[in-house]
């Protein structure tokens, strides 16, 4: 007759205590680019906190567009509103107030002086703790970059040369240019007269091109809304004038500043810094953390297998 084969006994582990341990809150976060798609249009990185997502809607989207389209109301008030008895306002002759150069005007000087003020007051924001940058480069200058034919693989020296010419990042390098860095940081006091200037001329420089390709696009449109309506009529003594600048400030700060405002966001500088610092506070924290508690599960001793033998 056989023996029941008997199950060896369970060890008995007591349970671990809970303790109340202060958990490191910051962790450092190299975040990652994303597509562009249906729900990501201008291809954000991730993750974005709450934070910055209200940051750009709220200050430097709504509200920088009502402060765009109150200051555009009242210099065309000023403008429109203090001209002599007999002057015209008309859409396209230049030799009087003319609605159409008044609108190209207004994209290159709002255009210039939102990415200056913008950029910088962001640049502002994350120097000061108030707002963290992006946790990854944004716009991402790979995107849309072809890969082209590779030049090692050329049969000839001129093919080689075609081919390390032709590696197709031409838009990869526009993007790069409008790269936020150092540079759009003019609110920095302890800069010296000659370091304002420098990044004074570049953010003007910056701000005069991408005012230029937002002229390609609202000019046209707004003069196509208005000119069929009042393109040969005289506007002076109607707030037409007035009603058209505010709305086309305010439609043009609403697109425009939240975009400079992710330039910054996104600059590889800002970038690098704030990885840095979340850095050194994951490790101050995690110095300054009560030590780990051994625990009575880790005191016992582990028993000695069957097939041991002391001296062999």
């Amino acid at each position: 007759m056989t023996r029941p084969r008997m199950r060896p006994r369970a060890l008995t582990v007591p349970s671990e205590p809970i303790l109340n341990r202060v958990p490191v809150a910051h962790e450092c976060v190299e975040g990652h680019s994303r597509r562009i798609s249906w729900r990501n249009p201008l291809g954000l990185p991730a993750p974005l906190t709450w934070k910055q997502i209200l940051y750009i809607v709220g200050p430097q989207m709504i509200g920088a567009a009502c402060i765009d389209g109150g200051a555009n109301f009242g210099v065309a008030c000023a403008m429109y509103r203090t001209i002599d008895e007999g002057d015209t306002i008309t859409m396209w002759d230049i030799q009087h107030n003319t609605l159409a150069g008044d609108v190209a005007v207004t994209v290159f000087i709002q255009g210039i002086l939102t990415f200056v003020i913008a950029s910088g007051m962001v640049h502002v924001d994350m120097r000061r703790g108030g707002m963290a940058a992006f946790p990854y480069p944004w716009p991402d200058t790979q995107f849309a970059v072809v890969k082209g034919a590779d030049p090692e693989a050329a049969t000839s020296r001129r093919s080689k040369l075609w081919r390390t010419f032709h590696q197709r990042h031409g838009l990869g390098r526009g993007l790069h240019f409008f790269s936020g860095s150092h540079v759009n940081d003019i609110f920095d006091w302890s800069l010296t007269w000659r370091g304002l200037a420098v990044r004074l001329f570049w953010s003007v420089w910056k701000g005069s091109v991408l005012s230029a390709l937002f002229f390609l696009v609202y000019w046209p449109i707004t003069i196509a809304i208005i000119a069929p309506i009042w393109g040969g009529r005289d506007m002076a003594g109607t707030w037409v004038p007035e009603v058209t600048k505010a709305l086309f400030g305010f439609l043009l700060g609403l697109v425009m500043n939240p975009l400079c405002a992710l330039i910054a966001l996104g600059s590889e500088d800002s970038v690098r810094q704030h990885r840095r610092e979340v850095h050194d506070r994951n490790v101050r924290e995690m110095e300054e953390a009560p030590p780990a508690v051994v625990t009575d599960a880790e005191r016992v001793v582990r028993p000695k297998p069957v097939h041991f033998r002391e001296g062999v």
